[in-house]
């Protein structure tokens, strides 16, 4: 039986963002201590992620237009894929909102692909805000 093994993840994840890669930045607020007090810090990054539409769960909404047939499909959730060295982070204080193809997004969880004590990868749930 063959084992998981970090460098594998790595190219996969990779080679998924190359098969469709969207290119997005975005500022991140941070809190860094200095002289013991906070402060807040920018920092713009770019990075190439690959976007999809996240699992079909309490989200999706059906709309039935009766003037057309058939039927809409809609959801807010969508799932997002960035590699090992974006360093992305999220808190429940900070969250990160960016613009991808006329779209806007925020990032609500980011969840690091662990293999081996190797970050291989970041998989991120997104929400689609107005």
């Amino acid at each position: 039986m063959s084992r998981l093994r970090a460098n594998k993840v790595i190219r996969t994840i990779n080679k998924a963002i190359a098969l469709n890669p969207t290119e997005i930045t975005f500022t991140q607020i941070t809190k860094k201590e200095v002289d013991g007090a906070f402060e807040d810090t920018s920092d713009t990054k770019t990075i190439t992620v690959l976007i999809y539409i996240g699992s079909s769960d309490s989200s999706v909404k059906i709309s039935i237009d009766s003037g057309i047939q058939g039927t809409s499909f809609t959801t807010t959730n969508y799932k997002m894929v960035a590699d090992k060295d974006t360093g992305l982070a999220v808190n429940p204080k900070e969250s990160i909102k960016f613009e991808s193809n006329g779209e806007k997004f925020e990032i609500k969880a980011v969840y690091p692909q662990i293999v081996e004590n190797t970050i291989c990868g970041y998989l991120c749930d997104l929400e689609r805000i107005d």
